[in-house]
């Protein structure tokens, strides 16, 4: 009988030594997560502080020839004019960085490793007004068909070479011709040849696109693209333009099209760094019509 007791008490001992164990490696595992989380949160992410000008005025361009003009309205009823005030659907006073491949669904970084790459992301849909500019106008081609491009004499998205290297500017153009969507890198707008890098992701190019229930991203190619593709040619005098390489949009006489926009910190982006803190950047959105041939 005793060399039974003395047998379930060593059986109990050895069960109890393995339950501290795991306990144990539970604990590390535990410290390892939070050590983790904790390196994520104390790195780099950032805000773009500040704009200069809470309303900004957008141009209308107007056609070559005739009477025809494009209009711009910052309500799809109108009225239309060659100006509009710019509101945002958020009103943010800062922009926080966010990834997406697509304007329909925003990813935020949630956590990062000790060397600053990101591993863990959440969907941030339902903070994307509070950390970008979002907004919506709408253009009208008056009297005439025809092709919509940016202005770039008056088109204004900022000057400080880090926040424009980090910065996407997001476009979706709804018409009859259909939905176009763009995602427009602005290094063309400022001198982003100095601007710091430094990876925040393990490949290089890329960008979230979508987020498992773990919190685990997946990426694809960054697909933003130049602006100089889309922006109008000059004409022979001023609110005269040509035609650019390829146009936004087509739009029928008199009609209506919405303009979707998004100003936004690409999170992915290997100048999205510290350095891009509190930046300040204005917003002038600007397009030119040309009549249809």
């Amino acid at each position: 009988m005793a060399k039974e007791q003395k047998k379930e008490e060593n059986l109990e001992e050895k069960q109890d030594v393995r339950q501290l164990r795991h306990s144990f490696r539970m604990a590390i595992a535990g410290l390892l997560l939070l050590v983790l989380v904790a390196t994520g949160t104390t790195y780099a992410w950032f805000s773009l502080s500040g704009r200069a000008s809470t309303y900004v005025t957008p141009m209308g361009g107007t056609i070559s020839e005739g009477t025809t003009s494009l209009l711009i309205s910052k309500n799809a009823a109108g009225p239309f004019d060659k100006t509009c005030e710019l509101a945002y659907a958020g009103n943010p006073d800062s922009l926080k960085p966010v990834s997406t491949a697509d304007l329909s669904h925003f990813y935020k970084a949630t956590a990062q490793d000790k060397e600053g790459i990101a591993v863990f992301y959440r969907n941030a849909d339902d903070v994307v007004d509070a950390q970008t500019l979002h907004g919506t106008v709408y253009l009208q081609c008056l009297n005439a068909p025809c092709d919509v491009y940016f202005n770039k004499e008056q088109l204004k998205l900022g000057t400080d070479a880090q926040a424009l290297a980090a910065m996407r500017f997001g476009v979706k153009i709804t018409a009859k011709e259909g939905t176009k969507t763009y995602i427009f890198k602005l290094d063309e707008l400022g001198a982003t040849g100095n601007a710091q890098s430094q990876k925040t992701i393990p490949g290089s190019a890329q960008v979230v696109s979508a987020v498992n229930g773990s919190g685990l991203p997946e990426y694809v190619s960054d697909p933003s693209t130049a602006l100089s593709d889309y922006m109008a040619n000059a004409g022979n005098s001023d609110n005269d333009f040509k035609a650019g390489t390829t146009r936004l949009i087509r739009l029928e006489k008199d009609e209506v099209a919405s303009v979707e926009y998004w100003l936004y910190l690409e999170g992915c982006d290997e100048q999205c760094i510290n350095e891009v803190q509190s930046k300040t950047s204005d917003i002038q959105l600007a397009f030119a019509g040309v009549e249809v041939e």
